[in-house]
């Protein structure tokens, strides 16, 4: 019997083994993915992915694009910034790849940084101008860390994977789906280049989930690589046998966490009635941190074609409005009993807000997705919002210093956030460009051939 049962485990190891390539310890934040029942804009079959649909839809890119090309502010100044930048250079020189990356007590991230931040920056480059050179420099990244990395590491995996991770996968779905990338490795067969890296070192590392700002990442992220992949199934020892049901539950998992997670989610990070931050009594940069990462999530859920900016009354507005008026300086109502989980771990909870890193214009680049979705785009009035965007960009703007390269938030919010006025602006699927391989018929899909 014990003879019977090491070989069929054997079995589903070499299955395992064949299907992951030449990736390594996989993964070691893998876990199990639970079933959650009907929640607000959950997926309930494969085909109802949108794509380009994750930070942009084809038609938030247009809209980037014409504004920038009919000299429209400001759309115009901020793409000034944007492409003397030197991560949207197609000179750019590639820093890496290595076979593996680890954050946390080791560190030897940095060229990924760099690299991931040029790869998605070009990508805009290339869709704005539509100069090859920039498509060169993107897909020529995508492919190199996709066919050459192995394994991530470390006891901070979750914010690598999080951070970098999703803007890479940013770069990758519009490079597929609007510039026709083939990623290297990829055939009818399988392959082991980009997607099987995402699925592997990079989606399946996201399904456990922390708490507050933390947890957020994971969450925001989980749903960019869930719609860049389709939500495929888990080749798992788990997961073999999973219905066609199950095979997308890893964006209504995410979508879930951020609905319902009382450690992670929306309602588990700002408090409903006063928008309270669970980490406002530890310290500002997390505080505001955590509002950018939280919109960038709901931004994907929009391009699905949802809208959970506005869940609790508009609390990530509400949200943001509380930490603009504490960081301009004002008090704020605190309630001590608010606060993140686990808070032991960075020496809380705490009893007032924390004047740690307090202050708008050292902070993080967060204010232009918040404002631009909610006073711009909704028309609804946020003063303190307002207040911090127009003095974030009195220092500066959403922009990099020189050589900086976070890939904690998008930046140059004015070029990738904005709208003319007040409007719907509903993403037309019909209008997606399908990229990768040769167009089957009706432009509807990849069409292999031997």
């Amino acid at each position: 019997m014990k003879g019977l049962i090491f070989i069929a485990l054997l079995g589903c190891f070499v299955q395992t083994g064949f299907a992951t390539g030449g990736l390594n310890g996989l993964p070691i934040l893998n876990g199990p993915i639970n079933p959650v029942g009907n929640i607000f804009g959950a997926k309930s079959r494969v085909g109802q992915f949108i794509h380009p649909g994750l930070w942009h839809t084809h038609d938030d890119l247009e809209r980037i694009r014409l504004g920038v090309t009919n000299g429209l502010d400001p759309w115009k100044t901020a793409f000034v910034n944007f492409s003397t930048d030197s991560f949207s250079q197609a000179s750019y020189e590639m820093q890496g790849p290595t076979t593996i990356l680890c954050r946390g007590p080791c560190s030897n991230y940095s060229s990924f940084t760099n690299d991931v931040r040029a790869a998605y920056q070009n990508a805009l480059m290339w869709y704005i101008t539509g100069n090859q050179s920039h498509w060169d420099r993107s897909t020529t990244i995508l492919d190199a860390w996709g066919s050459n990395l192995t394994d991530i590491i470390g006891t901070d995996t979750s914010l690598l994977v999080g951070l970098e991770g999703d803007m890479f996968v940013n770069a990758a779905e519009i490079m597929r789906w609007e510039g026709n990338w083939v990623e290297q490795g990829a055939h009818a067969s399988g392959g082991s280049g980009f997607s099987n890296q995402l699925y592997w070192l990079f989606a399946r590392q996201s399904i456990i989930i922390g708490q507050a700002n933390y947890g957020m990442i994971s969450i925001k992220a989980l749903l960019s690589f869930a719609v860049y992949l389709d939500d495929v199934s888990m080749v798992s020892l788990s997961f073999i046998n999973e219905t066609v049901s199950a095979k997308i539950k890893k964006y209504n998992y995410a979508l879930n966490a951020y609905q319902n997670d009382l450690c992670a989610g929306l309602f588990g990070n700002y408090e409903s009635e006063t928008g309270q931050g669970a980490e406002t009594g530890r310290d500002q940069g997390h505080a505001l941190a955590g509002l950018g990462w939280t919109a960038l999530a709901a931004r994907v859920v929009q391009s699905q074609g949802v809208d959970i900016y506005s869940l609790g009354d508009n609390l990530l507005l509400n949200a943001s409005e509380y930490s603009a008026n504490y960081n301009l300086g004002n008090d704020v109502p605190y309630d001590p009993k608010f606060y993140r989980c686990e808070a032991i771990l960075i020496n809380g909870p705490w009893s007032a807000p924390s004047n740690i890193s307090r202050g708008i214009a050292q902070g993080p680049a967060v204010w232009d997705i918040i404002y631009y979705q909610y006073v711009i785009k909704r028309g609804l009035d946020a003063p303190w919002t307002t207040k911090a965007k127009q003095a974030y960009d009195a220092s500066g703007g959403e922009q990099h210093v020189t050589g900086s390269s976070s890939a904690d938030q998008p930046s140059w919010g004015d070029l990738l956030w904005s709208y003319p006025g007040k409007g719907d602006f509903i993403n037309d699927n019909e209008r997606t460009i399908w990229g990768g391989g040769k167009i089957g018929a009706n432009g509807t899909g990849n069409y292999n051939s031997a």
